[in-house]
């Protein structure tokens, strides 16, 4: 297991996977990225999907204090 610092958020998805459903491989998703076009720049981006979790995690905990 790779050492991370006690804030970095990829210490959270370490052992989580990726799965392409067509082809059925897995990728460890602390070594996967999303490479996109922005469509309000219409610039390719690249992001790690460990951060894709992280802001779904974070979005979905905000959504829940704020319905209260």
């Amino acid at each position: 297991m790779t050492v991370y610092s006690t804030h970095d958020w990829r210490k959270n998805t370490d052992d989580a996977r990726v799965i392409d459903d067509k082809n059925m491989t897995y990728a460890k998703v602390n070594d996967s990225r999303v490479i996109f076009i922005n469509p309000h720049t219409l610039k390719e981006e690249t992001i790690d999907v460990s951060r894709l979790i992280r802001v779904f995690v974070n979005n979905r905990d905000d959504l829940k204090r704020s319905v209260k």
